[in-house]
């Protein structure tokens, strides 16, 4: 073994310094945020700013409330407003909006970043594999990112479902409009006799509106800005042209309507044309694969066993 010369022994004393440094440091961070400032907390309560008491409707969010409902008065710190601004219009979309804040997400990103870390070095403990410090960076970014992918799985399948609800809704407000009803009892008769999804929660949104205030025009841009989606948005631009033109809107919701199922017709044979596509790759590495075995192999059986030249070619 060749001996260390003194340039490898103070670089790595440098590195260990840096390494003990880094870890003091994100230590230290970790402990402002876990503790609360108490005055802070007292000042906020005087204020009446706390959080109000949330409904989880995810066990996981329930069981991590505590601890990052206490990184917030750190966390309500940070000069991020184009972040926050952001993130709660994202959360409206994707219909989460009623169980955390832009802040609490933020501790919830922390909280999940440490549970994925406790995960994983347990699960690499009971397959006895090591654990080493790639593996806890990984798992700290893993665990960091993903409420992100969740919302935004959420948002996904939310404008999704909109999407498949909207036909059906559209006629029955066109039916309601078209029998002699004005437009709030269109809604509420579409409210009342929809199932149950994110377009009838929408709906009722747009009606509270108009019922405390709002006009037509400023209900409907509030749903399409909630909800994020072209179809959504023509439909709101065309009430509101038909409702400044005052003309009726019982044609425009009838066009309206084939537009959208012709559409829903043709986003349907898309994805059949998709699903064509996507079954080769199945069809190509496992069936073909198992059919050639089963009609190519006894006729390479019987050639080989039957063919003496063939056995001595091959050495057998």
């Amino acid at each position: 073994m060749k001996p260390m010369g003194g340039l490898d022994v103070f670089a790595q004393s440098l590195y260990l310094l840096i390494g003990l440094a880094a870890v003091g440091f994100f230590s230290f961070q970790l402990v402002k945020l876990i503790m609360p400032d108490q005055e802070l907390l007292a000042a906020q309560a005087r204020l009446g700013v706390e959080s109000a008491n949330r409904n989880y409707r995810h066990w996981s969010l329930r069981l991590l409330a505590p601890f990052f409902r206490s990184m917030l008065p750190r966390i309500q710190q940070f000069k991020i407003p184009l972040y926050r601004q952001k993130k709660k219009k994202l959360f409206v979309v994707a219909g989460v909006d009623d169980q955390f804040n832009p802040d609490e997400f933020i501790g919830l990103k922390f909280c999940a970043s440490v549970s994925a870390l406790l995960i994983i070095y347990i699960f690499f403990l009971n397959a006895g594999w090591v654990f080493d410090l790639s593996w806890v960076g990984l798992s700290l970014v893993l665990g960091f990112f993903l409420p992100d992918y969740v919302v935004w799985e959420l948002k996904r399948k939310r404008q999704r479902a909109i999407i498949r609800e909207l036909p059906n809704v559209m006629d029955l407000l066109t039916l309601s409009v078209e029998a002699g009803m004005d437009f709030m009892a269109a809604i509420s008769r579409v409210i009342e006799f929809s199932k149950p999804g994110p377009l009838r929660e929408e709906l009722s949104v747009v009606l509270k509106e108009i019922q405390v205030g709002s006009t037509r025009a400023e209900a409907l841009r509030s749903m399409a800005d909630r909800v994020e989606l072209s179809q959504i948005s023509s439909f709101a631009s065309i009430l509101i042209q038909a409702d400044e033109m005052g003309s009726s809107i019982g044609p425009v919701l009838r066009a309206q309507s084939d537009l959208l199922r012709n559409d829903r017709f043709q986003r349907a044979e898309r994805e059949g044309a998709k699903a064509a596509q996507k079954i080769l790759i199945p069809l190509i590495l496992c069936i073909l694969p198992a059919v050639f075995i089963v009609i190519m192999g006894p006729v390479i059986c019987d050639v080989y066993y039957n063919q003496p030249w063939l056995r001595e070619f091959f050495g057998g």
